[in-house]
């Protein structure tokens, strides 16, 4: 396991600390959890005297050892911060939120630090038809960094991405807020509502690139896991273009990640790709070398994963490893202003993963 040097450590968690003003919202975070609550210890290193605990799908999928990936265990360390192939220092819990807009009512779950002061915030939406559970990696490695995340599971084939993206806005541009002056909430005074990114995974992933689309001036990040919308298994219009047409005024930075191998679920006239060259600067690009659309999930929770042929060749594990690492490492850079990361992931383990063929990196 690599260690971390106290200074990074210090240094995070005093800017975790830092993105906002404590209010009497600290007692919801700092008061022992119920028995209701999933609360998860995670790994802060040998400097740590507290108990380690992982969640499952953390220590299965998201907690690979850094070897395993291909890339230098301590590339981070070397830039002055975390490469983020671990959970960071800070221990959080999960609960859940009903939303109610207009006809539609959903859950959101919520993996909330227990840390002071006000967060940033990223909200992950699933691909058609996922859960909450297949990407549990990604919400508990960016929670164990000082970051609120919220996920909705996918609502179903009976449900369009457009009307998802609007139920995403109303959640940010609306509900959130609400949420976080109301005394009631387990949102209340967590969230500053300066730093707030978007991600999503698939028709999700699209999903999200609408809403940001939407709410300019509201949203700082955008991170896709291969996003597309292609129409061919839920039955609707595709989104690719709408989204295309309209990437030139979000105005925020984008990074796009998604596989070589082009499936059923992602044909190439319509893929990441194809997204990224309509994005303004500042915008990333990593193509998974070798993988397929449904790695980049936890396999155990993926439902329907076959039907987004061909397969990848690539190893599972280590594609949902380095996506994990390259996803925290985005928002720790653009939402807590970890620098080390640098602008093409060359504190985050970027070069040492395209040396090993792992991925391709490109940016503007």
């Amino acid at each position: 396991m690599r260690s971390h040097s106290r200074a990074w450590l210090l240094s995070l968690m005093s800017a975790c600390a830092g993105c906002g003003s404590a209010s009497a919202a600290d007692g919801v975070r700092d008061a022992a959890p119920s028995a209701d609550d999933a609360m998860v210890r995670t790994d802060a290193g040998p400097e740590s005297d507290g108990e380690t605990l992982r969640s499952d799908a953390a220590h299965d999928a998201g907690g690979a050892s850094p070897d395993a990936t291909g890339s230098s265990a301590e590339a981070g360390g070397d830039a002055g911060g975390p490469n983020f192939d671990e959970n960071g220092p800070i221990a959080f819990t999960t609960t859940t939120a009903t939303v109610t807009n207009g006809a539609d009512t959903f859950t959101e779950n919520i993996y909330l630090p227990y840390s002071p002061g006000a967060h940033p915030l990223v909200s992950l939406t699933p691909g058609l038809q996922q859960p909450t559970a297949a990407y549990a990696p990604y919400a508990e490695r960016l929670a164990s960094y000082g970051i609120v995340v919220l996920v909705r599971d996918d609502p179903g084939l009976a449900v369009q991405s457009q009307v998802i993206a609007a139920d995403l806005t109303y959640v940010v541009g609306t509900w959130l807020p609400a949420q976080n002056s109301d005394a009631s909430s387990p949102l209340h005074g967590t969230v500053d509502l300066t730093k707030v990114g978007l991600t999503g995974h698939s028709r999700g992933g699209q999903a999200s690139l609408l809403s940001a689309e939407a709410l300019v001036g509201h949203i700082v990040a955008w991170f896709g896991i291969d996003p597309d919308d292609p129409g061919t298994i839920d039955g609707f219009t595709e989104s690719t273009e709408l989204a295309a047409t309209n990437l030139g005024s979000v105005g925020i930075p984008t990074t796009f990640l998604g596989g070589q191998v082009a499936t059923f679920c992602t044909p190439a006239n319509i893929n990441y790709q194809v997204l990224y060259a309509a994005a303004p600067s500042p915008s990333v690009l990593i193509t998974a070398v070798n993988a397929s659309h449904t790695e980049f999930e936890v396999q155990s929770a993926c439902v329907d994963c076959g039907v987004c042929v061909p397969m990848g060749t690539a190893n599972q594990q280590v594609v949902l490893a380095y996506a994990v690492r390259y996803f925290t490492a985005f928002f720790a850079r653009e939402l807590l202003g970890i620098a080390s990361v640098g602008t093409t992931f060359q504190g985050a383990g970027g070069p040492a993963d395209q040396a090993a063929g792992l991925v391709q990196i490109t940016s503007k």
